[in-house]
Protein backbone atom coordinates (compact mmCIF):
# COMPACT_ATOMS: atom_id res chain seq x y z
CA UNK A 1 0.00 0.00 0.00
CA UNK A 2 2.73 2.56 0.82
CA UNK A 3 4.61 1.55 -1.90
CA UNK A 4 1.81 2.32 -4.18
CA UNK A 5 1.00 5.33 -3.18
CA UNK A 6 4.51 6.67 -3.15
CA UNK A 7 4.47 5.76 -6.84
CA UNK A 8 1.32 7.63 -7.77
CA UNK A 9 2.48 11.01 -5.85
CA UNK A 10 5.72 10.70 -7.01
CA UNK A 11 5.00 9.90 -10.71
CA UNK A 12 2.29 12.28 -12.02
CA UNK A 13 3.41 11.86 -15.67
CA UNK A 14 2.57 8.07 -15.25
CA UNK A 15 -0.73 8.24 -14.00
CA UNK A 16 -1.51 10.92 -16.43
CA UNK A 17 -0.97 8.19 -19.34
CA UNK A 18 -3.08 5.47 -17.55
CA UNK A 19 -5.53 8.12 -17.28
CA UNK A 20 -5.41 8.43 -21.15
CA UNK A 21 -5.74 5.08 -21.94
CA UNK A 22 -9.46 4.35 -20.15
CA UNK A 23 -12.46 7.05 -20.45
CA UNK A 24 -12.65 9.25 -17.43
CA UNK A 25 -16.40 7.25 -16.77
CA UNK A 26 -14.99 3.93 -16.37
CA UNK A 27 -11.76 5.57 -14.30
CA UNK A 28 -14.65 7.62 -12.04
CA UNK A 29 -16.53 4.28 -11.65
CA UNK A 30 -13.35 2.36 -10.84
CA UNK A 31 -12.97 5.25 -7.90
CA UNK A 32 -16.07 4.69 -6.59
CA UNK A 33 -16.29 1.14 -6.39
CA UNK A 34 -12.57 0.15 -5.50
CA UNK A 35 -12.57 3.31 -2.89
CA UNK A 36 -8.58 2.55 -2.71
CA UNK A 37 -7.04 5.46 -0.88
CA UNK A 38 -3.90 6.13 -3.42
CA UNK A 39 -6.63 6.52 -5.95
CA UNK A 40 -9.00 8.59 -4.28
CA UNK A 41 -5.74 10.70 -3.47
CA UNK A 42 -5.19 10.72 -7.44
CA UNK A 43 -8.47 11.87 -8.49
CA UNK A 44 -8.60 14.73 -5.99
CA UNK A 45 -4.92 15.79 -7.31
CA UNK A 46 -6.34 15.75 -11.17
CA UNK A 47 -9.69 17.23 -10.13
CA UNK A 48 -11.84 14.41 -10.56
CA UNK A 49 -12.94 14.48 -7.14
CA UNK A 50 -13.75 17.69 -5.18
CA UNK A 51 -14.95 19.12 -1.60
CA UNK A 52 -17.76 16.89 0.46
CA UNK A 53 -17.47 14.54 -2.30
CA UNK A 54 -13.81 14.06 -1.93
CA UNK A 55 -14.00 14.04 1.96
CA UNK A 56 -16.60 11.62 1.94
CA UNK A 57 -14.98 8.91 -0.37
CA UNK A 58 -11.08 9.85 1.35
CA UNK A 59 -12.84 9.04 4.65
CA UNK A 60 -14.33 5.99 3.45
CA UNK A 61 -11.47 4.71 1.82
CA UNK A 62 -9.46 5.28 5.33
CA UNK A 63 -11.88 3.32 7.01
CA UNK A 64 -11.89 0.72 4.32
CA UNK A 65 -8.27 0.75 4.85
CA UNK A 66 -7.35 -3.30 5.48
CA UNK A 67 -4.14 -1.59 7.59
CA UNK A 68 -3.15 -1.00 11.34
CA UNK A 69 -3.06 2.10 12.72
CA UNK A 70 0.28 2.95 11.81
CA UNK A 71 0.12 1.91 8.28
CA UNK A 72 -2.93 4.30 8.01
CA UNK A 73 -1.73 7.19 9.48
CA UNK A 74 1.38 6.91 7.66
CA UNK A 75 -0.28 6.59 4.06
CA UNK A 76 -2.07 9.88 5.05
CA UNK A 77 1.19 11.77 6.59
CA UNK A 78 2.76 10.80 3.30
CA UNK A 79 -0.66 12.44 1.27
CA UNK A 80 0.85 15.59 3.25
CA UNK A 81 4.23 15.52 3.15
CA UNK A 82 4.37 15.14 -0.60
CA UNK A 83 5.54 17.70 -3.10
CA UNK A 84 3.40 16.68 -5.64
CA UNK A 85 0.28 16.97 -3.50
CA UNK A 86 -2.18 19.81 -3.99
CA UNK A 87 -2.70 21.64 -0.58
CA UNK A 88 -7.02 21.17 -1.43
CA UNK A 89 -5.88 17.61 -1.51
CA UNK A 90 -4.18 17.60 2.12
CA UNK A 91 -6.68 19.67 3.59
CA UNK A 92 -9.12 16.97 1.93
CA UNK A 93 -7.07 14.38 3.78
CA UNK A 94 -6.67 15.98 6.79
CA UNK A 95 -10.98 16.21 7.03
CA UNK A 96 -11.04 12.93 6.38
CA UNK A 97 -9.07 11.68 8.74
CA UNK A 98 -11.01 13.67 11.54
CA UNK A 99 -14.07 12.48 9.99
CA UNK A 100 -12.73 8.45 9.82
CA UNK A 101 -14.17 6.27 12.28
CA UNK A 102 -11.45 4.00 12.59
CA UNK A 103 -8.41 5.89 13.46
CA UNK A 104 -7.52 6.43 17.06
CA UNK A 105 -7.62 10.03 18.89
CA UNK A 106 -3.93 9.66 19.22
CA UNK A 107 -3.72 8.87 15.23
CA UNK A 108 -5.37 12.31 14.43
CA UNK A 109 -3.59 14.00 17.05
CA UNK A 110 -0.43 13.03 15.83
CA UNK A 111 -1.67 13.97 12.03
CA UNK A 112 -2.56 17.40 13.12
CA UNK A 113 0.58 17.39 14.92
CA UNK A 114 2.10 16.72 11.35
CA UNK A 115 0.17 19.31 9.50
CA UNK A 116 1.00 21.84 11.95
CA UNK A 117 4.69 21.65 11.77
CA UNK A 118 4.88 21.06 7.80
CA UNK A 119 2.56 24.41 7.82
CA UNK A 120 -0.55 22.99 5.69
CA UNK A 121 -2.56 24.21 8.89
CA UNK A 122 -1.93 26.57 11.31
CA UNK A 123 -1.90 25.72 15.47
CA UNK A 124 -5.09 28.35 15.94
CA UNK A 125 -7.17 25.30 13.23
CA UNK A 126 -6.24 22.65 15.51
CA UNK A 127 -8.87 22.79 18.57
CA UNK A 128 -11.92 23.05 15.87
CA UNK A 129 -10.27 20.11 13.66
CA UNK A 130 -10.33 18.03 17.01
CA UNK A 131 -14.26 18.72 17.55
CA UNK A 132 -14.64 16.67 13.95
CA UNK A 133 -11.81 14.14 15.12
CA UNK A 134 -13.39 13.50 18.90
CA UNK A 135 -17.31 13.65 17.57
CA UNK A 136 -16.61 10.65 15.02
CA UNK A 137 -14.62 8.24 17.25
CA UNK A 138 -16.75 5.05 17.03
CA UNK A 139 -15.93 4.35 20.58
CA UNK A 140 -18.59 4.97 23.46
CA UNK A 141 -18.59 8.36 25.60
CA UNK A 142 -16.47 6.96 28.54
CA UNK A 143 -13.61 5.38 25.61
CA UNK A 144 -13.57 8.79 24.39
CA UNK A 145 -12.94 10.71 27.65
CA UNK A 146 -10.30 8.45 28.63
CA UNK A 147 -8.36 8.55 25.01
CA UNK A 148 -8.53 12.34 25.64
CA UNK A 149 -7.36 12.45 29.36
CA UNK A 150 -4.34 9.96 28.21
CA UNK A 151 -3.28 12.20 25.51
CA UNK A 152 -3.32 15.50 27.85
CA UNK A 153 -1.44 13.33 30.38
CA UNK A 154 1.03 11.82 27.99
CA UNK A 155 4.74 13.69 27.96
CA UNK A 156 4.70 13.19 23.81
CA UNK A 157 1.79 15.20 23.50
CA UNK A 158 3.14 19.36 22.91
CA UNK A 159 1.58 22.00 25.42
CA UNK A 160 -0.03 23.70 22.69
CA UNK A 161 -1.78 20.13 21.43
CA UNK A 162 -3.16 19.53 25.12
CA UNK A 163 -4.66 23.02 25.28
CA UNK A 164 -6.25 22.46 21.96
CA UNK A 165 -7.58 19.14 23.03
CA UNK A 166 -8.65 20.73 26.23
CA UNK A 167 -10.82 23.01 24.22
CA UNK A 168 -11.70 21.16 21.94
CA UNK A 169 -13.72 18.55 24.27
CA UNK A 170 -15.40 20.85 25.33
CA UNK A 171 -17.14 22.04 22.29
CA UNK A 172 -17.58 18.44 21.14
CA UNK A 173 -21.27 17.42 20.49
CA UNK A 174 -20.86 13.77 21.84
CA UNK A 175 -19.66 14.45 25.78
CA UNK A 176 -22.21 15.69 28.38
CA UNK A 177 -21.39 18.79 30.45
CA UNK A 178 -20.77 16.20 33.73
CA UNK A 179 -18.10 14.30 31.39
CA UNK A 180 -16.54 18.02 30.52
CA UNK A 181 -16.34 19.23 33.36
CA UNK A 182 -14.59 16.06 34.88
CA UNK A 183 -12.32 16.17 32.25
CA UNK A 184 -11.30 19.93 32.96
CA UNK A 185 -10.40 19.40 36.70
CA UNK A 186 -7.81 16.40 35.41
CA UNK A 187 -6.67 18.64 32.50
CA UNK A 188 -5.43 21.44 34.63
CA UNK A 189 -3.99 19.37 36.92
CA UNK A 190 -1.73 17.91 34.12
CA UNK A 191 -0.72 21.02 32.60
CA UNK A 192 2.97 21.50 33.36
CA UNK A 193 2.39 25.18 34.61
CA UNK A 194 0.65 27.79 36.10
CA UNK A 195 0.29 30.24 32.49
CA UNK A 196 -0.85 27.05 30.80
CA UNK A 197 -3.71 26.33 33.22
CA UNK A 198 -5.03 30.16 32.72
CA UNK A 199 -5.11 29.89 29.24
CA UNK A 200 -7.09 26.53 29.56
CA UNK A 201 -9.13 28.03 31.37
CA UNK A 202 -9.95 31.05 29.24
CA UNK A 203 -10.42 29.06 26.48
CA UNK A 204 -12.73 26.76 28.03
CA UNK A 205 -15.08 29.64 29.21
CA UNK A 206 -15.21 31.21 25.87
CA UNK A 207 -16.01 27.56 23.94
CA UNK A 208 -18.52 26.21 26.44
CA UNK A 209 -21.58 27.67 24.56
CA UNK A 210 -24.04 27.69 27.56
CA UNK A 211 -23.70 30.07 30.36
CA UNK A 212 -23.94 28.06 32.81
CA UNK A 213 -21.36 25.50 32.23
CA UNK A 214 -19.15 28.51 32.12
CA UNK A 215 -19.64 29.30 35.80
CA UNK A 216 -19.50 25.00 36.36
CA UNK A 217 -16.18 25.17 34.66
CA UNK A 218 -15.21 27.79 36.63
CA UNK A 219 -15.56 26.39 39.65
CA UNK A 220 -14.46 22.63 39.01
CA UNK A 221 -11.42 24.75 37.52
CA UNK A 222 -10.45 26.58 40.83
CA UNK A 223 -11.22 23.09 42.59
CA UNK A 224 -8.51 21.55 40.49
CA UNK A 225 -5.98 24.96 40.49
CA UNK A 226 -2.75 24.01 43.25
CA UNK A 227 -2.90 26.83 45.35
CA UNK A 228 -4.98 29.78 46.46
CA UNK A 229 -3.06 32.81 44.02
CA UNK A 230 -3.46 30.39 41.42
CA UNK A 231 -7.64 30.28 41.83
CA UNK A 232 -7.60 33.93 42.23
CA UNK A 233 -5.40 34.52 38.98
CA UNK A 234 -8.43 32.10 37.72
CA UNK A 235 -11.24 34.31 38.88
CA UNK A 236 -9.70 37.24 37.41
CA UNK A 237 -9.07 35.44 34.16
CA UNK A 238 -13.02 34.79 34.19
CA UNK A 239 -13.72 38.32 34.67
CA UNK A 240 -12.34 39.20 31.88
CA UNK A 241 -13.67 36.57 29.48
CA UNK A 242 -17.13 37.56 30.34
CA UNK A 243 -18.99 39.81 28.76
CA UNK A 244 -21.06 41.75 31.07
CA UNK A 245 -21.00 43.04 34.95
CA UNK A 246 -23.80 40.59 35.30
CA UNK A 247 -22.18 37.41 34.39
CA UNK A 248 -18.88 38.48 35.99
CA UNK A 249 -20.72 38.89 39.40
CA UNK A 250 -22.16 35.43 39.20
CA UNK A 251 -19.40 33.91 38.12
CA UNK A 252 -17.77 35.35 41.20
CA UNK A 253 -20.62 33.87 43.53
CA UNK A 254 -19.42 30.62 42.26
CA UNK A 255 -16.05 31.13 42.48
CA UNK A 256 -15.69 31.51 46.16
CA UNK A 257 -18.35 28.75 46.50
CA UNK A 258 -15.74 26.69 45.27
CA UNK A 259 -12.94 28.10 47.12
CA UNK A 260 -11.61 25.27 50.02
CA UNK A 261 -11.74 27.93 53.14
CA UNK A 262 -13.63 31.11 54.14
CA UNK A 263 -10.50 32.95 54.48
CA UNK A 264 -9.58 32.19 50.72
CA UNK A 265 -13.62 33.51 50.17
CA UNK A 266 -12.87 36.37 51.75
CA UNK A 267 -9.99 37.49 49.76
CA UNK A 268 -11.05 36.36 46.74
CA UNK A 269 -14.38 38.49 46.77
CA UNK A 270 -12.76 41.77 47.62
CA UNK A 271 -9.62 41.15 45.12
CA UNK A 272 -11.96 40.31 42.30
CA UNK A 273 -14.63 42.91 42.92
CA UNK A 274 -11.07 45.55 43.05
CA UNK A 275 -10.10 44.20 39.76
CA UNK A 276 -13.44 44.36 38.20
CA UNK A 277 -13.44 48.23 39.32
CA UNK A 278 -10.36 48.50 38.15
CA UNK A 279 -11.44 47.71 34.95
CA UNK A 280 -14.61 49.23 34.92
CA UNK A 281 -13.01 52.81 35.57
CA UNK A 282 -10.72 52.35 32.50
CA UNK A 283 -13.35 52.51 30.25
CA UNK A 284 -13.76 56.25 31.51
CA UNK A 285 -16.17 58.37 33.42
CA UNK A 286 -19.34 57.15 31.86
CA UNK A 287 -18.85 53.92 34.01
CA UNK A 288 -18.51 56.12 37.25
CA UNK A 289 -21.66 55.29 39.02
CA UNK A 290 -21.24 51.50 38.05
CA UNK A 291 -17.33 51.71 39.22
CA UNK A 292 -18.29 53.75 42.76
CA UNK A 293 -21.49 51.03 43.16
CA UNK A 294 -18.73 48.15 43.36
CA UNK A 295 -17.08 50.39 45.59
CA UNK A 296 -19.80 50.62 48.58
CA UNK A 297 -20.47 47.01 47.82
CA UNK A 298 -16.77 46.34 48.31
CA UNK A 299 -16.74 48.41 51.50
CA UNK A 300 -19.66 46.61 52.92
CA UNK A 301 -17.74 43.17 52.32
CA UNK A 302 -14.85 44.45 54.21
CA UNK A 303 -17.04 45.56 57.32
CA UNK A 304 -18.37 41.98 57.53
CA UNK A 305 -15.09 40.48 56.78
CA UNK A 306 -13.58 42.75 60.25
CA UNK A 307 -16.68 41.63 61.92
CA UNK A 308 -15.54 37.92 61.69
CA UNK A 309 -12.45 38.61 62.49
CA UNK A 310 -13.41 40.25 65.71
CA UNK A 311 -15.72 37.04 66.92
CA UNK A 312 -19.09 39.10 66.17
CA UNK A 313 -20.22 37.16 63.05
CA UNK A 314 -20.05 34.05 61.99
CA UNK A 315 -17.85 33.07 58.58
CA UNK A 316 -21.02 30.82 57.39
CA UNK A 317 -23.62 34.23 58.25
CA UNK A 318 -20.89 36.13 56.44
CA UNK A 319 -20.73 34.69 53.14
CA UNK A 320 -24.46 34.34 52.91
CA UNK A 321 -24.48 37.83 53.43
CA UNK A 322 -21.85 38.59 50.54
CA UNK A 323 -23.27 36.61 48.18
CA UNK A 324 -26.64 38.42 48.81
CA UNK A 325 -24.78 41.75 48.40
CA UNK A 326 -23.57 40.45 45.48
CA UNK A 327 -26.97 39.70 44.40
CA UNK A 328 -28.27 43.22 44.99
CA UNK A 329 -25.07 45.02 43.54
CA UNK A 330 -26.06 42.43 40.11
CA UNK A 331 -29.41 43.96 39.73
CA UNK A 332 -28.39 47.49 40.77
CA UNK A 333 -26.02 47.96 37.88
CA UNK A 334 -27.72 45.56 35.48
CA UNK A 335 -25.91 43.47 32.65
CA UNK A 336 -23.48 46.34 31.09
CA UNK A 337 -20.92 45.27 28.52
CA UNK A 338 -22.63 44.17 26.14
CA UNK A 339 -25.22 41.45 25.43
CA UNK A 340 -26.42 38.84 28.30
CA UNK A 341 -25.66 34.80 26.73
CA UNK A 342 -28.08 32.42 27.38
CA UNK A 343 -28.46 32.19 31.24
CA UNK A 344 -27.25 35.15 32.31
CA UNK A 345 -28.59 38.72 32.96
CA UNK A 346 -31.41 39.38 35.56
CA UNK A 347 -34.91 39.42 34.25
CA UNK A 348 -36.95 36.12 34.76
CA UNK A 349 -38.01 34.56 32.03
CA UNK A 350 -41.09 34.69 30.01
CA UNK A 351 -42.66 34.51 26.56
CA UNK A 352 -40.28 32.48 24.79
CA UNK A 353 -38.43 30.52 26.87
CA UNK A 354 -41.98 29.59 29.14
CA UNK A 355 -42.21 26.22 28.16
CA UNK A 356 -45.93 25.48 26.75
CA UNK A 357 -48.66 25.97 29.19
CA UNK A 358 -48.90 28.86 30.82
CA UNK A 359 -51.84 29.69 32.44
CA UNK A 360 -53.63 32.75 35.16
CA UNK A 361 -50.08 34.51 37.01
CA UNK A 362 -51.16 35.03 40.66
CA UNK A 363 -51.50 38.78 41.27
CA UNK A 364 -49.02 40.90 43.46
CA UNK A 365 -46.09 42.28 43.38
CA UNK A 366 -42.69 40.70 41.80
CA UNK A 367 -40.24 38.59 42.79
CA UNK A 368 -39.04 40.64 45.78
CA UNK A 369 -38.98 38.10 48.71
CA UNK A 370 -41.95 39.20 51.04
CA UNK A 371 -40.71 38.54 54.28
CA UNK A 372 -43.82 37.33 56.04
CA UNK A 373 -44.48 35.14 52.99
CA UNK A 374 -47.86 37.28 52.44
CA UNK A 375 -47.77 39.26 49.28
CA UNK A 376 -47.72 36.66 45.94
CA UNK A 377 -45.19 37.25 43.51
CA UNK A 378 -45.46 37.63 39.41
CA UNK A 379 -44.22 33.64 39.08
CA UNK A 380 -44.87 32.34 35.73
CA UNK A 381 -46.52 28.68 36.49
CA UNK A 382 -47.65 25.70 34.11
CA UNK A 383 -51.10 23.97 34.59
CA UNK A 384 -50.21 20.75 34.22
CA UNK A 385 -53.83 19.47 34.70
CA UNK A 386 -53.50 17.78 38.39
CA UNK A 387 -53.91 19.20 41.46
CA UNK A 388 -51.48 21.99 41.45
CA UNK A 389 -49.88 24.10 39.48
CA UNK A 390 -45.93 24.12 38.73
CA UNK A 391 -43.88 26.87 38.24
CA UNK A 392 -42.16 27.26 35.11
CA UNK A 393 -38.56 27.24 36.74
CA UNK A 394 -36.55 26.73 39.63
CA UNK A 395 -36.61 29.23 42.76
CA UNK A 396 -33.98 31.80 42.21
CA UNK A 397 -33.49 30.76 38.30
CA UNK A 398 -33.77 33.37 35.62
CA UNK A 399 -35.00 30.68 33.33
CA UNK A 400 -36.27 27.24 32.78
CA UNK A 401 -33.18 25.36 32.43
CA UNK A 402 -31.74 28.08 35.22
CA UNK A 403 -30.31 25.36 38.02
CA UNK A 404 -31.42 28.46 40.57
CA UNK A 405 -30.49 27.92 44.60
CA UNK A 406 -29.81 25.33 46.80
CA UNK A 407 -31.84 25.17 50.10
CA UNK A 408 -31.51 23.00 53.25
CA UNK A 409 -34.78 21.86 53.88
CA UNK A 410 -36.91 23.79 56.37
CA UNK A 411 -34.11 26.98 55.52
CA UNK A 412 -34.98 29.80 53.13
CA UNK A 413 -31.83 30.96 51.87
CA UNK A 414 -28.82 29.78 50.38
CA UNK A 415 -25.84 29.67 52.19
CA UNK A 416 -22.38 28.80 51.46
CA UNK A 417 -21.61 25.13 53.59
CA UNK A 418 -24.87 22.94 53.86
CA UNK A 419 -23.67 20.35 56.67
CA UNK A 420 -25.66 19.40 60.10
CA UNK A 421 -22.88 21.57 61.22
CA UNK A 422 -24.58 24.94 59.74
CA UNK A 423 -28.27 23.11 60.13
CA UNK A 424 -30.94 25.40 61.07
CA UNK A 425 -32.84 22.84 63.06
CA UNK A 426 -29.76 21.16 64.77
CA UNK A 427 -28.55 17.73 64.55
CA UNK A 428 -29.42 14.69 63.17
CA UNK A 429 -29.90 13.13 66.79
CA UNK A 430 -31.05 16.71 68.15
CA UNK A 431 -33.71 18.73 65.98
CA UNK A 432 -35.34 21.31 67.47
CA UNK A 433 -38.20 21.75 64.94
CA UNK A 434 -39.72 18.89 62.95
CA UNK A 435 -39.06 15.86 65.67
CA UNK A 436 -40.97 13.34 67.15
CA UNK A 437 -42.05 15.77 69.94
CA UNK A 438 -43.29 18.41 67.76
CA UNK A 439 -44.48 15.46 65.29
CA UNK A 440 -44.74 18.31 62.38
CA UNK A 441 -44.43 16.62 58.89
CA UNK A 442 -45.06 19.61 56.40
CA UNK A 443 -42.60 22.59 56.42
CA UNK A 444 -44.83 25.84 58.25
CA UNK A 445 -45.26 28.83 55.61
CA UNK A 446 -42.56 30.62 57.87
CA UNK A 447 -39.63 27.49 57.07
CA UNK A 448 -40.98 27.39 53.01
CA UNK A 449 -38.56 28.61 50.87
CA UNK A 450 -40.77 29.00 48.44
CA UNK A 451 -43.47 30.97 49.92
CA UNK A 452 -40.72 33.49 51.63
CA UNK A 453 -39.62 34.33 48.47
CA UNK A 454 -42.54 34.28 46.28
CA UNK A 455 -45.45 34.65 48.74
CA UNK A 456 -48.54 32.94 49.46
CA UNK A 457 -50.08 30.92 48.17
CA UNK A 458 -46.13 30.06 46.58
CA UNK A 459 -44.71 26.91 48.44
CA UNK A 460 -43.03 23.42 47.90
CA UNK A 461 -45.14 20.73 47.17
CA UNK A 462 -45.86 17.71 49.22
CA UNK A 463 -44.46 14.59 48.59
CA UNK A 464 -48.25 13.09 47.80
CA UNK A 465 -47.98 16.36 44.69
CA UNK A 466 -44.19 14.61 43.62
CA UNK A 467 -45.66 11.50 43.29
CA UNK A 468 -48.88 12.94 41.27
CA UNK A 469 -46.06 14.59 38.71
CA UNK A 470 -44.53 11.20 38.40
CA UNK A 471 -47.74 9.07 37.67
CA UNK A 472 -49.77 11.44 35.69
CA UNK A 473 -46.63 12.92 33.03
CA UNK A 474 -44.78 11.51 30.36
CA UNK A 475 -40.58 12.20 31.23
CA UNK A 476 -38.19 12.41 28.71
CA UNK A 477 -34.61 12.97 29.26
CA UNK A 478 -33.78 16.16 26.78
CA UNK A 479 -31.54 19.14 26.74
CA UNK A 480 -32.80 22.60 26.53
CA UNK A 481 -29.92 25.63 26.33
CA UNK A 482 -27.23 22.97 26.76
CA UNK A 483 -28.40 21.99 30.17
CA UNK A 484 -29.45 18.44 30.74
CA UNK A 485 -33.26 17.84 32.18
CA UNK A 486 -36.35 16.24 31.63
CA UNK A 487 -39.47 17.56 29.93
CA UNK A 488 -42.19 16.66 32.18
CA UNK A 489 -45.31 16.46 29.73
CA UNK A 490 -48.36 16.07 31.37
CA UNK A 491 -50.76 12.96 30.14
CA UNK A 492 -54.00 14.81 30.69
CA UNK A 493 -53.42 18.28 28.68
CA UNK A 494 -49.99 17.85 27.02
CA UNK A 495 -48.23 20.91 28.49
CA UNK A 496 -44.80 20.63 30.15
CA UNK A 497 -42.25 21.99 32.73
CA UNK A 498 -38.67 21.55 32.21
CA UNK A 499 -36.71 20.46 35.14
CA UNK A 500 -32.41 20.63 34.80
CA UNK A 501 -30.82 17.99 36.15
CA UNK A 502 -29.29 20.64 39.20
CA UNK A 503 -26.97 18.25 41.59
CA UNK A 504 -26.84 18.69 44.90
CA UNK A 505 -24.64 20.50 47.48
CA UNK A 506 -22.53 18.57 50.19
CA UNK A 507 -20.59 20.90 52.74
CA UNK A 508 -19.04 23.57 49.89
CA UNK A 509 -19.33 21.34 46.61
CA UNK A 510 -21.74 20.65 44.33
CA UNK A 511 -22.27 17.21 42.92
CA UNK A 512 -23.95 15.91 40.06
CA UNK A 513 -24.82 18.65 38.18
CA UNK A 514 -25.70 17.23 34.72
CA UNK A 515 -26.48 14.05 35.63
CA UNK A 516 -28.96 14.52 38.54
CA UNK A 517 -31.77 16.48 39.54
CA UNK A 518 -33.24 16.43 43.10
CA UNK A 519 -35.95 18.58 44.46
CA UNK A 520 -36.92 19.47 47.81
CA UNK A 521 -40.54 18.23 48.97
CA UNK A 522 -42.06 20.36 51.81
CA UNK A 523 -43.01 16.40 53.49
CA UNK A 524 -40.78 14.85 55.77
CA UNK A 525 -40.58 10.71 55.67
CA UNK A 526 -40.08 8.87 58.64
CA UNK A 527 -36.96 10.69 59.46
CA UNK A 528 -35.59 12.21 56.86
CA UNK A 529 -36.94 14.73 54.08
CA UNK A 530 -38.52 13.39 50.72
CA UNK A 531 -37.31 14.68 47.41
CA UNK A 532 -38.06 13.84 43.48
CA UNK A 533 -35.12 12.24 42.55
CA UNK A 534 -34.05 11.71 38.76
CA UNK A 535 -31.53 10.56 36.18
CA UNK A 536 -31.02 10.10 32.60
CA UNK A 537 -32.75 6.98 33.22
CA UNK A 538 -35.14 6.56 36.22
CA UNK A 539 -37.46 8.90 37.87
CA UNK A 540 -38.87 8.46 41.34
CA UNK A 541 -39.23 9.65 44.93
CA UNK A 542 -36.61 9.09 47.68
CA UNK A 543 -35.64 10.86 51.38
CA UNK A 544 -32.10 12.31 52.52
CA UNK A 545 -31.05 14.39 55.34
CA UNK A 546 -32.20 17.51 55.81
CA UNK A 547 -29.09 19.59 55.55
CA UNK A 548 -27.89 18.90 52.24
CA UNK A 549 -28.60 22.21 49.25
CA UNK A 550 -31.15 20.96 46.74
CA UNK A 551 -33.14 22.72 43.99
CA UNK A 552 -37.02 23.92 44.88
CA UNK A 553 -39.74 23.57 41.55
CA UNK A 554 -42.09 26.03 43.66
CA UNK A 555 -46.23 24.95 43.17
CA UNK A 556 -49.21 27.18 43.60
CA UNK A 557 -53.35 25.90 44.00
Amino acid sequence: MLLAIAMLLAAPAFLTSCQEDAPEINYTMNVSVINDFAKVVEAINNGSLKNEQAIAKLTEAIDKMNADQQTKLQAIIDVLNSVNATLETKLDAIEAAMKAQTLTLESKLALLETAIKNQTIKQEEMAQKLVTGIDNLSSSMVAKIEAITAAINSQSTALQSKLALTEAAMKAQTLTLESKLDLLEKAIKALPDYSAQLEAIKAVIESLPDYGGKLDALANAIKALPDYSAQLEAIKTAIEALPNYGDKLTALENAIKALPNYSDKFDAVVAALNAMKTQIEALGTGQTDIATQIGEVTAAINSLIASVNSGNTSAAAALAQIIQKLEELKKGIGSGGGDTPSGGGDTPSGGGDTPSGGGETPSGGGDTPSGGGDTPSTEDYVDLGLSVKWATKNLGANKPSDYGDHYAWGETEPKGNYSWETYKWGTKDNLTKYNKTDGKTTLDPADDAATQKLGSPWRMPTYDEIKELLGNCTWTWTTQDGKNGYEVKSKKNGNSIFLPAAGYVNSQDLFDVGSWGRYWSGSLGVADARYLNFSWNEHNWSASGRFYGLPVRPVCP
